[in-house]
């Protein structure tokens, strides 16, 4: 539903109708929102009111009410001072931790009457979740499948937004996820694999082989998208949510080799937009890596802080795939521990607010989620303890801070919340942080909110149990 241009202007201005009102839907679910032209737009349900034959509108809605449950509930308010009935609203029975998934919070329905896209209320709707859910989202362990079972407590109480699975897994895998997303409940956990193909695959032995990236750029960008999307399409059956692929570096350079698709940043882009599309097409959430471009860096970055050529030779050659998917497509990007000369000033990219919020968000106009590789890497530990290189992360514009074991994620979340005590990291950065995952989740963040008789959130916070 498009608001009013803010300079109030026709030019350009969207077709879609502005918003008169915002209603609440039949027995608490959801919300209607009401255009100027009548339509009714529903946020949080599909329960629409019984229409049968739309009235005759000759002038814009101004407004909406409500009548008695069971009537003609819905009362457009007309500029000309007359009202129309649309429609049947139900009784409104639910209230409090009753409320359904689908009801929204009150921020959510200021946002709307003020202008806002609904598309975008969520991150508003994410600011009225606890610090510590918030936080945990911007967390991600990486264990076994025999580790799986310790994680309960971690998904539970929201203090992990994700899991990356290490391999190798067995044909039972499917199981030990859907226990643990049973206990993440309304907030599931994303579920990431290592699935590149070649010597990069973790379920090989579950859901079949691929060939390395070299390889694959033997077949035709289409049979590729169709490989992906049905490796994909695997990988969704067994409960993974996200694949850490496809490597889009230009060049087999130390730690790569033939995990690219080539030498030529054109090759590289069609296949990697191939894979992107097939996998999203799928069910998962690709991760294009390792931005800005590991393929002609210095040394492995499992062993030690690599370096880039400098910014301009990045721009020609290994930041041409990353822009095209960012420009296209909903992919993640998954930030390498990379200096690059020019633009990092001797950090990681991974840890650089010029990599990450001027290069990558600003420059190149990516809104999506970011990752970064691995913080307990030999480029990163080398320098820093885990769990600040976790905060640095987060707050130079990363939204997912790869994390270790269990014990690496604590330590990342306590840093995480004393510094936004302190005010070190704002709450707005972690706020979108938190936004940006809970979106790659396909949750939207204003069906979590609510309250219950005692003014406290609904969804579950540790720190309420017992009071």
């Amino acid at each position: 539903m498009a608001p009013e241009q803010a300079d109030g202007s026709a030019d350009g201005a969207s077709d879609a109708p502005r918003i008169a009102a915002v209603l609440s839907g039949p027995g608490g679910v959801g919300y209607w929102v009401i255009g100027v032209d009548g339509s009714i737009e529903p946020i949080g349900t599909t329960i629409l009111p019984i229409i049968g034959e739309p009235p005759e509108i000759h002038t814009d809605v101004i407004g909406a009410r409500l009548g008695a449950p069971g009537t003609l509930g819905v009362w457009l308010q007309l500029a000309d001072g007359s009202e129309v009935p649309v429609g049947d609203p139900g009784p409104t029975v639910l209230t409090g931790e009753e409320r359904p998934v689908g009801w929204l919070s009150g921020v959510a329905i200021r946002q709307l009457l003020a202008g806002a896209w609904w598309t975008e209320v969520d991150r508003w709707c994410t600011s009225e979740l606890s610090v510590g859910v918030r936080i945990g989202q911007t967390i991600m362990t990486a264990l076994g499948e025999r580790s799986l079972g310790f994680a309960v407590e971690e998904a539970r109480d929201r203090r992990i937004g994700g899991i990356l699975l290490l391999g190798p897994v067995t044909e039972h895998v499917w199981r030990r996820i859907a226990e643990l997303q049973d206990f993440a409940g309304r907030i599931p956990l994303i579920i990431a694999v290592d699935e590149e193909g070649g010597r990069v695959q973790r379920l090989a032995g579950v859901i079949g082989r691929l060939p390395a990236a070299a390889s694959q750029a033997q077949k035709s960008p289409a049979e590729i998208s169709e490989q992906a999307a049905d490796h994909a399409r695997k990988m969704v059956e067994l409960g993974f949510t996200m694949n850490f692929a496809p490597v889009v570096d230009v060049g087999a350079g130390e730690g790569i080799g033939d995990r690219s698709f080539g030498d030529d940043p054109a090759i590289v882009t069609e296949y990697g937009m191939a894979t992107v599309e097939g996998l999203s097409a799928g069910g998962v959430v690709p991760v294009v890596k390792h931005f800005p471009g590991h393929g002609g860096a210095s040394v492995d970055t499992h062993d030690a802080l690599a370096s880039t050529a400098p910014l301009a030779q990045l721009r020609a050659r290994d930041l041409i795939p990353f822009a095209a998917v960012v420009g296209s497509t909903d992919a993640a990007v998954m930030i390498g521990h990379l200096e690059v000369p020019g633009l990092t000033g001797g950090l990681p990219a991974s840890l650089s607010p010029a990599a990450i919020g001027g290069l990558l968000r600003d420059e190149l106009g990516h809104s999506g989620l970011v990752v970064t590789d691995s913080l307990v890497m030999g480029a990163i530990r080398s320098r820093w303890p885990v769990s600040e290189a976790a905060l640095l992360a987060i707050t130079a514009g990363a939204d997912l801070a790869l994390v270790g074991d269990l014990t690496d994620a604590a330590a990342a979340f306590a840093e995480i919340e004393t510094a936004v005590s302190e005010n070190r990291l704002s709450l707005e950065r972690l706020d979108d942080a938190a936004t940006n995952v809970l979106r790659a989740k396909d949750v939207y963040a204003c069906t979590l909110v609510g309250r219950d008789g005692l003014a406290r959130t609904v969804l579950y916070d540790p720190t309420l149990v017992g009071r």
